[in-house]
């Protein structure tokens, strides 16, 4: 009996002390990616998104489409894998990797199916470009078991297809990461293949890595550090007992957990790709705690709180509340993503919420496709627009209906959108800030003016481009006694 007791205590000693080796590992590893974060009570973005720019597919919907789309490739195909990219020309898509149903006989990446994200009726574009590596191929193939047979020191994660854009290469890309003897997961650069599985490009540091890398963070290693971080915050540093302990140690107020996962979008301010992670507080998921946005020049947190924001969650609730029951399958509001618009010179923030219809399972036999879009605002949650989609209405025009609709709510007369020509250009300087004016052809509205705050980095650009005789299309609002543009486009500018 006396062995058996010490051999109990051994046990409770022994499990007492991985416990706490785990919490203090954890602990750690909340205040090494802290050490990342750069924190703000700002909002992720200044600037509206443009329409054309909205992410409108889900990866189940990219993986549908692409399904549709294979004939070309043969039979007993299938998608091995799908993750969001940019191309060259800047535009948001889904890479779809198409391989054998048999890998066993048919090692290697057949080619790939290009989704556009930003408008699922698009017609996808077929890649027949072969890869002797890829996600989902047997032994060494498999490009995460090669990564590992080279360096066993380090965890590979998200792996993704992209474009050189200096060369116009189709490369393979690894994220990844470095567990310690301390068990604390480090950031590591990720590493790139060509087609042939040779090692391409790696990057020393984040400063070192290309601007045609649109993912540099791995999404398992970022939703994972992010929820360490939130387990234990508590004020401005990280405690073991933040989740509280009996009566003795109450829990701290300022944690916090994720609401959805990691979503890979387009920055309006620079057209960069960023993720953007939301986080609600612990316990409370109806409300919106903050925001991460990952981007190459570091991981920002913008602090909430204080604003009483909806969540990303709440939001789809209070659309799919609002919708009527269809004849068949059902419709499903998803993938809500937070930006601001412009409502007559005041910045809302708003969520953008897809609607979709589904039918079947998620199997080969599943259809699904976009049948609406809505756009709940952050903090008056009966302030909701929907729009259906109708006959002949595209995606952009789908965001553009929507957006004028929620500006109605708001007493906010509609954009008036112009397609005219430039008859004169002129620039001037007010309080540090460049203002340019244009003079247009349309004699209802013969003078327009913007500055870099009305516009997102990319209009402004084609803005500044713009020579006189181009033809042009924009919206303008009336702020006083002035006609601002709020959207830019030159056709004339690639």
């Amino acid at each position: 009996m006396k062995i058996i007791g010490v051999l109990f205590l051994i046990y409770l000693l022994l499990a007492s002390t991985l416990m706490v080796f785990g919490q203090i590992q954890r602990v750690t590893n909340a205040a090494y990616f802290n050490s990342f974060i750069q924190s703000s009570i700002d909002v992720p973005f200044n600037s509206t998104i443009p329409d054309n720019l909205v992410r409108l597919v889900t990866e189940e919907l990219a993986i549908s489409i692409a399904r549709r789309h294979m004939s070309e490739f043969g039979s007993n195909t299938k998608v091995l894998d799908c993750h969001i990219t940019k191309t060259p020309e800047g535009k948001l898509v889904w890479i779809a990797v198409i391989g054998s149903t048999n890998v066993l006989a048919e090692n290697y990446v057949k080619g790939f199916v290009i989704i556009d994200a930003t408008d699922p009726t698009a017609s996808p574009e077929i890649l027949k470009e072969e890869f002797s590596v890829g996600a989902g191929l047997w032994w060494d193939h498999d490009i995460h078991f090669r990564s590992y047979i080279g360096d066993m020191a380090k965890s590979y994660g998200v792996a993704y297809v992209t474009w050189d854009f200096t060369k116009n290469e189709t490369v393979y890309i690894v994220t990844r990461y470095n567990v310690g003897f301390d068990l604390v997961r480090r950031y590591e650069t990720p590493m790139i293949y060509d087609s042939q599985g040779n090692l391409y490009y790696e990057a020393e540091s984040i400063s070192d890595i290309p601007l045609w890398i649109t993912q540099i963070y791995d999404e398992n290693w970022l939703e994972e550090m992010i929820n360490e971080m939130g387990c234990f915050q508590r004020g401005e540093s990280f405690d073991y007992w933040a989740g509280g302990f009996l009566w003795i140690i109450p829990p701290s107020r300022e944690r916090f957990q994720m609401t959805e996962d990691a979503r890979y979008i387009v920055d309006p301010e620079n057209g960069d790709v960023v993720a953007l992670i939301c986080v609600n507080p612990v316990g409370n998921q109806r409300t919106l705690a903050g925001v991460f946005k990952a981007t190459r020049k570091g991981i920002f947190f913008y602090n909430l709180r204080s604003y009483n924001y909806i969540s990303g969650m709440t939001a789809e609730d209070m659309v799919e509340g609002r919708l009527p029951k269809p004849a068949t399958g059902m419709y499903d509001a998803e993938m809500p993503l937070l930006y601001p618009i412009n409502v007559s010179g005041n910045i809302r923030l708003a969520w953008y919420v897809p609607i979709y219809w589904r039918e079947g399972t998620w199997e080969e036999d599943e259809t699904i496709y976009l049948a609406g879009f809505a756009i709940v605002d952050a903090t008056e949650v009966n302030k909701i627009a929907i729009t259906m989609i109708g006959e002949g209405l595209t995606s952009q025009q789908l965001i553009q209906n929507t957006k004028v609709d929620f500006m109605k709510l708001f007493g906010a007369a509609a954009p008036i959108q112009l397609n005219t020509t430039v008859v004169g250009k002129y620039e001037f300087v007010e309080d540090g800030t460049t203002h340019i004016v244009l003079q247009l052809s349309n004699s209802s509205y013969p003078w327009v003016e913007a500055t870099s705050k009305d516009i997102p980095t990319i209009q402004w650009n084609e803005l500044m481009a713009t020579t006189e005789e181009q033809n042009v299309i924009l919206q303008i609002e009336q702020h006083e006694d002035k006609w601002i543009i709020i959207y830019f486009d030159n056709p004339n500018i690639s």
